[in-house]
């Protein structure tokens, strides 16, 4: 029997469907009567398990949102029957956040991919970051199956163990649970400290590059800028890039989002101003900041830019990729890449600096990376006597105790702080 012959239940329907207006009121009866159909009993027995079953039906031939949808709907007259038919009782759970598990799997649901979008919404960090973070949070809602909301602390402690079951290093876990963290914080708010916790989980950081630590001297510094060829176009390129490493202790994701309209339109005494943009620092506060190119510096950019003759706009990086040639078996410029407004990669500057390292013969008891280089930078700038103010400007650093790090080998054997303490003469 279908419980919309029921005429007490026949006149509650009519009653809800004048609340609506006419389009909506025409949807609602047709997904009702949808409902009524498949199930064919009496309205006191409805349960749970019958609105699971409804479920059940629909998922191989609707989508999560129109399943969402529907779901609702039937959730919004059983309550309005609930209130007006003595003995009735709504079997669709009422609590916020119930209903998702009429809707399927919550992966696969409309709603999994809103929290996705409003939490990316909410990241302030760059797009391949976004990217990543994006990757790690998918594949632990995949494996988790279920929504945030059904979390308990066990279960970052049980995913943990499967990562290095499955052999992920310590720094790609710390990653891991980095991007986690932030999806829970977003959805959860400061439930999420409770159930994710670094320390309990006795997570392992990535190490530092140990180039932090180290400076190069200035003999290797000029050593390592004599290696590009700058009778090639790549050697130019390669030139005027280390410059910018060495000169100004730039970041090579800096130097890779460098285009051509951060330039100021026009030279003062023979100098430009060039803007690095959206620098590393905390949420909502990453600077723009200027640095003035003179010198040999400038002669390198200038160098480049007019043997590369590219066919620019304010968005086209400054330093561009190379391609291989298989028909004419040369390097040149790849003009798909530069039409795309695609900057090189990090790796892609790491492996040049690595390549020019090994071409130099230089030895170190530390990895010679482009932070060795930016170090190695501000180390110099400071022996120099450039202020620390202007020295934390220039570094793009937001705490002037960062930058004090930089200067830790200022000190020489020609002038220290223990030659002047009048004990020690």
């Amino acid at each position: 029997m279908n419980f919309l012959d029921n005429e007490a239940v026949q006149e509650l329907l009519n009653k809800f469907l004048k609340q609506k207006k006419p389009s909506t009121s025409k949807v609602y009866r047709s997904e009702i009567k949808q409902f009524s159909d498949f199930y064919q009993g009496n309205i006191h027995s409805l349960s749970e398990k019958d609105i699971i079953s409804y479920r059940d039906s629909l998922l191989s031939t609707v989508t999560p949102g129109t399943l969402a949808r529907k779901i609702s709907i039937i959730n919004k007259f059983l309550s309005y029957i609930e209130q007006h038919l003595e003995g009735f009782k709504n079997p669709i759970n009422q609590a916020y956040g119930s209903q998702a598990k009429y809707q399927g799997e919550y992966k696969n649901s409309d709603r999994f991919h809103n929290d996705i979008e409003k939490w990316q919404s909410s990241l302030h960090v760059r797009e391949g970051t976004r990217k990543i973070y994006k990757q790690h949070v998918f594949k632990f809602i995949e494996w988790f199956g279920e929504s945030p909301k059904r979390l308990s602390k066990d279960i970052p402690i049980k995913y943990k163990n499967y990562l290095i079951d499955n052999n992920y290093k310590t720094s790609t876990i710390w990653l891991i649970f980095v991007s986690m963290n932030s999806f829970f914080k977003t959805l959860l708010g400061e439930k999420a400290n409770e159930i994710l916790s670094f320390k309990d989980l006795d997570l392992i950081p990535p190490k530092k590059d140990k180039g932090y630590y180290y400076v190069l001297q200035e003999h290797e510094l000029k050593k390592l800028l004599e290696q590009p060829d700058l009778t090639t176009l790549i050697g130019l390129r390669d030139y005027a890039m280390l410059r910018m490493l060495i000169n100004f202790g730039l970041r090579p994701n800096e130097l890779c989002k460098i285009k051509y309209g951060d330039f100021e339109n026009h030279r003062v005494n023979g100098q430009q101003k060039l803007w690095i943009r959206d620098r590393k620092g905390r949420s909502n506060n990453r600077p723009d900041t200027a640095i003035i190119l003179n010198g040999k510096v400038l002669k390198a950019v200038d160098e480049w830019i007019n043997s590369a003759k590219i066919p620019y706009t304010d968005k086209t990086p400054l330093f561009n990729q190379f391609k291989w040639n298989i028909q004419t078996e040369t390097i040149g410029l790849d003009m798909e890449r530069i039409s795309k407004e695609k900057q090189l990669t990090v790796r892609s500057i790491e492996k040049i600096v690595e390549s020019y390292v090994i071409q130099s013969g230089l030895k170190s008891q530390f990895k010679i990376s482009p932070h060795a280089l930016r170090h190695s930078a501000l180390t110099l700038l400071a022996k120099s006597g450039v202020e620390l103010i202007d020295l934390k400007y220039l570094a793009g650093h937001q705490d002037i105790s960062t930058t004090m790090i930089y200067i830790h080998s200022v000190q020489t054997y020609e002038d220290h702080v223990g030659m002047y303490h009048p004990l020690n003469k």
